[in-house]
Order: C-alpha cells, then structure tokens, then sequence
C-alpha cells in the first residue's frame, strides 16, 4: 500500500495565485510614474511583449532569472527593451512586481488551503521566484495555513531543478512518497516527479475565476 499523504506543496504564480492581465499591469505601472495611455497603446504595447518573451536572449536570460532579484529585473529589462518601451516605464513595470494588489489569490484557493490544514496536512510553496512571499499570504489571510516558503532566490536553483523539491521535503519533515505537487506547468513543476513526487499539472484557467483547486481535496480523500 502506498503512503498516505501527509503534504501538498503548490506553485505561487498560475496555481495558488495569479497576476493581473498584462494590459492592467502596464497601465497600472505608467500611472504610477504619471503617464497615462490610451487602449490603443497598451494593447500595441502587449502585442509587443508577445513578440520579445520569444527572442533567444529572453528565453536564455528566463532559465536563470528568478535565481536572484538582480537577475530577474536584468531579465525582465532586456525583454521590456526589446519590445519598444522606455526605460521610464520599463523600470515602472519592474517595481510594480511584488505589488500586493497586482498578484492575488484564485477565488478557490483560500478554501482549498484552509481544509488542508483542517484536515492536518502540511503545506508548503514552492515557487520560482526572486522576493518573499510570506507578506502576501498574510495580506489575504492565508499564512497561517503555510509550514514553509521553498523559493528559488533563496536557493540559487530554479524548478525544475530537483534540489528545491528536495529542500521543500527537508523543510516539512516529509517524504516524496508522502507529498502532492500541486502546479500549472510540468516543464518546471514536472521536475517534482523527479524526486519520487505526486505530481499534479492544472490546466489554465482565466483569471478572477475557482481554479479548480477542489481536485486536490478529492485526490487526498480517494488517496
């Protein structure tokens, strides 16, 4: 008989949480330096984006941005460069990642996360990311259904690299034969699985709706 589970670790960004549209982050960002554009310029501007997150140096510079925060706005710079846009609001744009407001919760997370806990499972986040995470859990009332923050500027390794799964385990007390991974891409997420972890790939969803996260208490419940 397999173990039962004892943990779930979850991807932040596309899984637990999700951003704002690209067309409400730019404009959000040039208002916070004073500039005001037209729907026509921020939608030109995010058909721009498309095009540069496929330039080589993009992709190159991505497999790496998220190990540190220096890396990832060096990253993010030279795509929003790339795609036309001035340095002003290009560096608008970077600060505006980490913004409370622009990153929040799936409408079904809360609840999701909330019976783990009931239940008396250990959850822990394991994300490629280069700042904490800790404040935005507490801002939407869900730190205190989180044992432990797994994240890639902490450890120098992005996922799919197995050694952050592995400090993830490390850091619950638990073995993969004993945890769920909960995420939205399997090529990083996928890397899980590696290491002898159940692993779980959400389809997308559009955002501001349940992200189908009741999936996860089933699984649990028929596990």
């Amino acid at each position: 008989m397999p173990a039962p589970f004892r943990a779930v670790l979850f991807d932040w960004r596309g899984t637990l949480f999700h951003d704002e549209d690209d067309a409400a982050w730019i404009r959000a960002s040039a208002a916070s330096i004073g500039q005001t554009l037209s729907t026509q310029e921020v939608s030109a501007r995010v058909a721009m984006l498309g095009a540069a997150a496929e330039h080589p140096r993009v992709v190159a510079a991505r497999q790496t941005a998220d190990c540190s925060a220096e890396l990832h706005r060096a990253a993010v710079l030279l795509e929003l460069r790339l795609a036309g846009f001035d340095d002003p609001l290009a560096h608008a744009i970077c600060d505006r990642d980490g913004d409370l407001s622009a990153t929040v919760p799936y409408a079904d997370a809360p609840a999701v996360l909330e019976r783990l806990k009931a239940c008396g499972l250990r959850v822990g986040i394991v994300s490629d990311i280069h700042y904490p995470l800790r404040a935005h859990f507490d801002h939407y009332g869900l730190g205190t259904f989180v044992d432990s923050y797994t994240l890639s500027f902490e450890h120098g390794v992005q996922k799919p690299h197995p050694r952050l799964f592995q400090v993830a385990l490390d850091q619950l007390g638990v073995t993969p034969r004993e945890t769920l991974m909960v995420g939205d891409r399997a090529s990083r997420d996928g890397g899980a699985a590696s290491v002898g972890i159940t692993t779980l790939i959400l389809p997308p969803v559009p955002n501001h709706t349940p992200r189908g996260l009741d999936i996860v208490l089933r699984l649990l419940s028929s596990a």
